[in-house]
């Protein structure tokens, strides 16, 4: 039985300014620091709020998925809480916990379920509990994208959540 997916790619790498587009090369989701008002002098203490936002006119979106989430950051490095769809605003430690399985990271979905992000050579794994599939990010080398990112069927209603905390398990590495 042949397991049809589709592909995201990664253009940059950076997790809080960046474009995952699709085979078409069209752009799926935007990863964009939401503008901030202009009061005239400078609050370093304000929350920067970082939107990742799915492009209406993208086909394969589903209609019942969240299309957008906003991470805020402090200190505009610091990335302090999530916000998934119409989701309460909670903290990343609430959303995104370590395991001590082989760096595994654990989250909750909007449906409740325990997933999980696991790591492997060049490349990162989000599966649910039942150990099933959803997604694939693989870092590529002598390619213009900076990365790969297979959803699978059983994650094609969770897009946004899966790039959401994919963002989130990238950010907990680097900061280990």
């Amino acid at each position: 039985m042949t397991t049809y997916s589709f592909r995201l790619f990664d253009l940059s790498g950076n997790l809080l300014e960046n474009e995952f587009r699709d085979d078409r090369n069209q752009v799926a989701y935007m990863i964009r620091p939401l503008p901030q008002p202009r009061l005239g002098f400078a609050f370093p203490e304000l929350p920067s709020p970082v939107e990742i936002v799915r492009q209406p006119d993208w086909g394969i979106a589903l209609e019942h998925e969240p299309w957008r989430a906003v991470l805020t950051l402090f200190d505009n490095e610091t990335i302090q809480t999530v916000q998934i769809g119409q989701r309460q605003e909670i903290s990343v430690e609430e959303m995104l916990r370590r395991d001590d399985d082989a760096g595994k990271r654990v989250f909750i979905g909007l449906d409740g379920q325990e997933y999980c992000w696991k790591p492997a050579s060049r490349r990162l794994e989000c599966f649910d509990a039942n150990d099933g599939l959803l997604a694939v990010y693989e870092y590529l080398v002598d390619d213009p994208s900076y990365a790969k990112l297979d959803i699978k069927p059983l994650g094609w209603a969770m897009t946004t959540e899966i790039i959401t905390t994919l963002i989130l398990t990238r950010y907990d590495i680097r900061r280990s």
